[in-house]
């Protein structure tokens, strides 16, 4: 399960807050919404970092789950995700159409700019939509080059 630094997490690293020890701020340098469970652990495995870590920044709310996540799931993330299973999801929040905008567009972004300079095109296309319904319009051509699974969350983002 891929993770995304908070605001919060953000500003208690950058304060080097009490909320993170060494091995936590570790983890936390790690997390960029792309690398999963397993990554992070293997990568600080030299340190000692456990499942434990993350589960504390997770429940301090410096780090969430991250809204898009990579295709291929590892066998850790099913062991991370039972150490999460009584924490509640968060509610829903009803995005109005700037916020929709500014997550349909991050997420257009990331789809075209992951299919390398074949994508360029259209990343160039994404970038220069100003709104949800330009974005709407692409989605075609973001569907063409990168499949449809690749852009369920922005087709379920882009529907008011």
């Amino acid at each position: 399960m891929p993770f995304t630094k908070t605001e919060l997490g953000i500003k208690a690293f950058q304060e080097r807050s009490q909320l993170m020890n060494a091995r936590q701020r570790a983890v936390f340098v790690l997390i960029n919404g792309i690398r999963d469970t397993s990554t992070i652990l293997r990568l600080t495995s030299g340190l000692s970092v456990g499942v434990e870590d993350l589960a504390h920044l997770y429940r301090q709310g410096l780090i969430g789950r991250a809204m898009v996540p990579p295709s291929g799931a590892s066998i850790m993330d099913s062991q991370f995700q039972s150490a999460f299973a009584h924490v509640p999801p968060a509610a829903a929040h009803k995005l109005d159409e700037t916020e929709r905008y500014q997550l349909a567009k991050t997420l257009a972004t990331q789809i075209s700019g992951s299919l390398g300079l074949l994508g360029l095109p259209l990343n160039l296309a994404v970038e220069s939509t100003p709104d949800c319904e330009g974005l709407r319009a692409l989605l075609p051509r973001l569907r063409k080059a990168a499949g449809p699974e690749r852009c369920q969350e922005l087709e379920r983002v882009l529907t008011p």
